[in-house]
């Protein structure tokens, strides 16, 4: 009784993720929205693994929407990314282009959008911490 529930389980994580994906896919804006900020938020469970999400080409698609006008599309995308990367899937990452994305992004006019690709790069570059002089403090 018990593996039946885990397969049922297993089946509509599946089944939600492709939906959400597909959403994430399409064109209407509302939706996207919805579907990418309800990702974000599946993030911070305790239990959140990204695999299905891996395995369903999610990593392209949050990556294409970086470039949306969307403030909060952007921003639930970086969170995302920032999920992945501290979770140890750097490597599925940046075979998928996101650190050459996140790098033109390092110039953006908002400042959360800067504060959020700064801490994805140092989850998946942490050498570039080493070549980053801190911020000089001051109070002299």
């Amino acid at each position: 009784m018990k593996g039946e529930r885990v397969t049922e389980d297993l089946k509509i994580k599946v089944e939600l993720m492709e939906d959400l994906l597909a959403r994430l896919s399409g064109t209407g804006k509302q939706g996207k929205e919805t579907a990418i900020e309800a990702l974000a938020v599946s993030t911070e469970d305790d239990d959140w693994r990204p695999n299905e999400l891996i395995q369903q080409g999610g990593i392209e698609i949050i990556r294409n929407l970086l470039g949306e006008k969307n403030l909060h599309i952007v921003l639930s995308a970086l969170e995302i990314i920032i999920a992945i990367a501290a979770t140890g899937h750097e490597e599925d990452l940046k075979s998928e282009g996101v650190v050459a994305c996140l790098d033109t992004m390092q110039d953006s006019k908002n400042t959360t959008i800067r504060e959020k690709v700064r801490e994805a790069l140092l989850l998946l570059q942490p050498e570039v911490e080493e070549l980053v002089p801190p911020i000089a403090d001051d109070d002299f």
